[in-house]
């Protein structure tokens, strides 16, 4: 039951999506001091998507996935303020 346990939880939340999330949700709550930053976390994950398809040739829909859920729990966040 551990080892399943421990290989659903490798499959959903792995750290390189853990970090598209991060990133996207401290980019975008920076807006608490720069309003303009309200958009960076969103644009950051665009951007570094496009850069993965010109390099690497491949799209990665969990990192867009992940990257866009950080930023609307940042405006979430940023709503309550």
């Amino acid at each position: 039951m551990i080892t399943k346990l421990s290989n659903i939880l490798h499959t959903y939340f792995r750290t390189d999506l853990q970090l598209h999330f991060l990133w996207s949700f401290f980019l975008t709550t920076v807006a608490v001091f720069f309003p303009f930053m309200i958009w960076s976390g969103l644009i950051a994950t665009l951007i570094k998507e496009a850069l993965d398809l010109w390099i690497k040739g491949k799209w990665n829909w969990d990192d867009i996935a992940y990257g866009i859920a950080g930023w609307i729990f940042a405006l979430l966040f940023l709503q309550q303020i």
